[in-house]
């Protein structure tokens, strides 16, 4: 796997896996290009955020 996407760090492989699925998402769900672009940036951001929260909160177990 690492031949076909390089050297991707976890938080590239977060923000990949953000953004395709924020896009998908968004064409199964939205009509107009408008609203798809809005969705997409909110999902993205929703992710990411969710993401880092996540990370942040199980930082004191790593321990």
């Amino acid at each position: 796997m690492s031949s076909l996407f390089g050297n991707f760090t976890h938080f590239d492989a977060l923000v990949f896996f953000a953004i395709t699925v924020s896009v998908t998402f968004a064409f199964l769900s939205k009509r107009g290009a408008l609203e798809r672009l809005k969705y997409v940036a909110w999902a993205f951001l929703a992710f990411l955020l969710v993401a880092v929260g996540i990370g942040w909160l199980m930082l004191p177990f790593s321990r």
